[in-house]
Order: C-alpha cells, then sequence, then structure tokens
C-alpha cells in the first residue's frame, strides 16, 4: 500500500520536475500578447508598437533604404522615436494613472460582492449547507476618518426550516488628534499631485532639451561634411605638392628632403581623413538609433544654414526669467514646502491616537425564505472609543527630532538652490559671450590663414622657401575652417540653452526657433 501511494506521487510530480521555464508551452505568441494589448482598458495610455517612419524613403532593389531628412522632419522623428523620452513619457502616463486611483479614492468607494457557499455532510448527522453574502460603500471624510454603509445576508439550511437574516449598519469613525484634521488627511493627495506636477514640469523641459540635442546633432553631422570636405580638398592640395615638389626636385629647384616631406604631408592628410569619415559615421549611425532608424540604413541630411545672430541679454532680466520659468526652481520651491508639511506630519505623529466610532444597524427577523419582509423592528446603537498613548516615547521623538533635522537640510538645499540658479544664469551667460567671442576670432583665423597660404605658396614657387612653412600653412587653414564651423554650431546651441533655461525658448513643429 505504501508503494502504491508513492507511486502516485512520483507520477504526480513528475511532469513539473523537468521544468526549465524555456518551453514552448511557457512561450506567448505575438497574437496572445497583441490581444491583451487590446483588452487593456485606458487604450488612449497604450504606446505604439513600431516606429514613426520619414516620409522620404527610397526602397533600392537589395533592400537598403535611403532616407533624406530636412531639420524639421527630424525634429518631428526624434520627438515620436527616441526611446529615452518615450520612456519619460510612458513613465508620465503611468504616474498619472496612479494618481487617477488616489482621486478616485475620495469618491464613495464600493467593497468587492463577497459571498461564501458552504455544504457539509457529516458522517454521523443530516447534511447542511450555509450561504452568505456581503457588500459596503465608503466615504473617506475631509476631516479624517470615514463613513460606512455595509449590507449583508445569511442563510442556512438543515434539518427543519431554512433560516435567513439580513443586517445593515451606517457606521462613521473619526480620529480626534493623530491623524485627525484637513491637512493631514488630504496629505496623501497633495504629495501626488504635486509629484505629478514636478514630473511634468521636468518632462516639458526634457522635450525641449531633446530638440535642442537634435539640433546639435543635426548640424554637428553637417559640420562633419564640411570637414571631410576641407580635408579631402587638403588631400588633394597635398598630391599636388607632391607633383610640384618632385618636379622642381628633378630640375635642380629642391632638395630629397622636400619630396619625402610633401610625401609624409599626404600621408597624414590621407590619416586625418580616414579618421574623420570613420568618426562622421560613427556619429551619424548613433544620431540614426536616436530617431528611430536602422544604422544600416543610408541617411542623407539636407543643407541648413545656421542663422546666428547675436543674443543681447540683460543678465538682471535673465536671472529674473530664469526664477519665474525654470522647473528646477519652480520644483525647489514647492519641494521645500514640501518639507514643512513633513514635519507638521512627524509633529502630529506624537500625538495620542484617539478614534471616536459610532454605529446603527438595522438587523431583519429570522425568515425562512431569504430577501423577505424585511422586518427591522430588531436595531441597534454602538457608541464607541478607542486610544492608543505611547508609553515608550523613544521612537515618535526620534522620527520627529529627524523630521526637524530634514527641514533645516531642506531649508540649507532651497537657498543654495537660489544662488545655484543665479551662478548657473551667469554661467551660460558668460559661455554664450566666450563662443561668440571665439567664433569671430576663428572667423578671423581662416582669412588670415588663406592669405598666409597665399604668400606662402607664392614664395615657394619663387624659391625663397622650402615646402616646409606650405605644408604648416595648409593645415593651419583647415584647421582653423573646421574650428570655424565647429564654433558656429557650439554659439548656436549655447544660445538655445541659454534661452531655455530663462525661459524665452519656445520650440515650435516648423523649425522657426532654430533658424
Amino acid at each position: 500500500m505504501k508503494r502504491r501511494g508513492w507511486l502516485v506521487v512520483a507520477v504526480l510530480a513528475a511532469p513539473g520536475c523537468g521544468l526549465t521555464g524555456f518551453e514552448d508551452g511557457n512561450r506567448l505568441t505575438p497574437e496572445d500578447i497583441q490581444a491583451l494589448i487590446d483588452q487593456a482598458p485606458f487604450p488612449e495610455h497604450t504606446p505604439k508598437g513600431v516606429a514613426v517612419q520619414p516620409d522620404r524613403i527610397t526602397v533600392k532593389a537589395d533592400g537598403t533604404r535611403t532616407i533624406k531628412l530636412n531639420l524639421v522632419e527630424a525634429l518631428k522623428l526624434s520627438l515620436a522615436n527616441n526611446q529615452s523620452f518615450l520612456t519619460s513619457s510612458e513613465n508620465l502616463d503611468v504616474q498619472l494613472l496612479s494618481l487617477e486611483v488616489l482621486r478616485r479614492s475620495w469618491w464613495p468607494l464600493q467593497s468587492p460582492l463577497a459571498g461564501t457557499v458552504s455544504w457539509v455532510d457529516p458522517k454521523d448527522a443530516s447534511p447542511a449547507s450555509s450561504e452568505s453574502l456581503s457588500a459596503s460603500i465608503s466615504q473617506k471624510l475631509p476631516w479624517g476618518g470615514t463613513a460606512s454603509l455595509s449590507l449583508s445576508e445569511a442563510g442556512a439550511q438543515a434539518i427543519g426550516p431554512n433560516f435567513y437574516s439580513s443586517a445593515v449598519t451606517a457606521g462613521v469613525s473619526i480620529p480626534l488628534f493623530r491623524g485627525g484634521g484637513w491637512r493631514l488627511t488630504v496629505e496623501s493627495q497633495v504629495s501626488a499631485e504635486r509629484g505629478y506636477v514636478y514630473a511634468r514640469r521636468a518632462y516639458e523641459y526634457s522635450r525641449t532639451e531633446l530638440l535642442i540635442q537634435t539640433v546639435q546633432s543635426f548640424f554637428g553631422q553637417l559640420q562633419q561634411e564640411v570637414t571631410i570636405s576641407n580635408l579631402e580638398r587638403n588631400l588633394e592640395s597635398t598630391r599636388r605638392g607632391v607633383e610640384l615638389a618632385t618636379l622642381m626636385f628633378g630640375a635642380g629647384k629642391k632638395t630629397r628632403t622636400d619630396v619625402f616631406r610633401a610625401e609624409l604631408a599626404v600621408t597624414n592628410a590621407e590619416n586625418q581623413l580616414t579618421n574623420a569619415r570613420e568618426q562622421a559615421r560613427l556619429q551619424l549611425d548613433a544620431f540614426k538609433i536616436d530617431l528611430g532608424l536602422r544604422p544600416e540604413d543610408e541617411l542623407i541630411l539636407e543643407k541648413e544654414t545656421i542663422d546666428f545672430k547675436t543674443l543681447t541679454v540683460d543678465p538682471k532680466e535673465a536671472i529674473e526669467g530664469a526664477f519665474a520659468t525654470n522647473p528646477r526652481w519652480l520644483n525647489s520651491q514647492d519641494q521645500f514646502d514640501d518639507a514643512g508639511r513633513a514635519l507638521e506630519i512627524a509633529g502630529n505623529a506624537t500625538l495620542p491616537q484617539v478614534n471616536v466610532h459610532g454605529d446603527y444597524s438595522w438587523l431583519q427577523l429570522a425568515e425562512t425564505r431569504p430577501f423577505e419582509e424585511f422586518e427591522t423592528g430588531t436595531r441597534s446603537v454602538a457608541l464607541g472609543m478607542d486610544f492608543s498613548i505611547d508609553l515608550d516615547r523613544s521612537t515618535v521623538n526620534r522620527d520627529y527630532q529627524t523630521a526637524v533635522i530634514r527641514h533645516r537640510q531642506a531649508q540649507r538645499g532651497f537657498q543654495r538652490a537660489r544662488d545655484e540658479m543665479a551662478r548657473e544664469t551667469q554661467r551660460l551667460l558668460t559661455q554664450l559671450r566666450q563662443a561668440e567671442v571665439s567664433m569671430g576670432i576663428q572667423d578671423r583665423a581662416r582669412k588670415d590663414a588663406k592669405k598666409a597660404l597665399e604668400l606662402i605658396n607664392d614664395e615657394y614657387d619663387r624659391g625663397l622657401v622650402d615646402n616646409l612653412g606650405v605644408i604648416q600653412a595648409r593645415q593651419q587653414l583647415v584647421d582653423a575652417e573646421n574650428q570655424y564651423e565647429a564654433q558656429l554650431v557650439t554659439a548656436k546651441v549655447t544660445q538655445l540653452r541659454l534661452l531655455q533655461w530663462i525661459g524665452r525658448l519656445t520650440p515650435d513643429d516648423e523649425g522657426r526657433w532654430v533658424r
């Protein structure tokens, strides 16, 4: 008999002994997943499953795609497909859903309709059965506590007549000290509402930040193309320099050193061009991913001219604008207020716990049929109070003093946040001035480098100097031109970041805020 029992246990346990978790039966098909998604209760909050595709796509015979984008199209794709931004947007939706549930808690709340059914057939007695059904509704009170109304029905069947009874109870419970009062009662909702406002401010700021990053990447790619073009011209110039040095060496006008030096310049130019092309390719692939495109797609960016105009901003007005609109400062102000409410809650927690409650019940007399003749002659009133006083106050005193310390820390942090806001505004103003000055210097440098190269070429042709000066002048011109293009992008992006910081940047869908 024991052997047979172990056999049954082994047979029942065998199906689960070899599970690894990767069986086909544990996998959901795409159709199953889509069906679950379609059943979601809030379809307006369901994220899209695929990336938004650009309008201008050309598919070649081999399946590769060529995509053309202008700045406006890149900005729209960035907002539609950037993974980090989409995640922040979806997290904001999740926070809003949680907030809606908390708001709903201030409505009359219905408890689940609960019931039981049982049947018993004892060996030496007659069979018996019983049932019960209950439901309730409750309402939070603004000053603390709850009011409730509950209903129940119970029945029993055995030998003899059946018995059914019903009850209706209305009650209220109110805290007097700990947990009582308007501010303590609504604190959970106030905290959640503020948390959503903080997240919403940060989200709007990050949206503008994403657009600025897209502008920086877009013009950065164009600047890389200009750099590569400059390096290609430089390579062609160095190759002509080799030819010229070889001819002049054959004519006895230059030495073998000039030829070697020119050949070395070609090697260096080729190396610079190769590095620039690889760096541009890697940056372009990263840019494609940020836009929701595939790295193997060929991306062609349409030429855009940076319309840079010097920005004049009064430092005092800039600081005032930052304090009026910047979400970092607005959140700091409100979070300092949150710390004050946390201190009040900690102080309230040191009070005694005293609750008063009352119930009024209507009881149905026992009947032989359910829900029949609701005779409420049997009624009852119950009044009561319960209290709890902490005899050992070490924990509540510790928590209260901790809240005091936290508030002082928040106060210092708030004061520092104010100073940091002013300092950051001044830093951005200084950074913009430096970028504008540097751009002007680089503009003069490329013009001077071009003149220097023309002069040294003339002297080299006349045999007055060797080609070392020519090589150096040519490299200086390439560096100056590339640095100017890079500085132009830096100055424009710095200008946009300053305007964003002080609340004077309002992006539109057509990219006019960039131009």
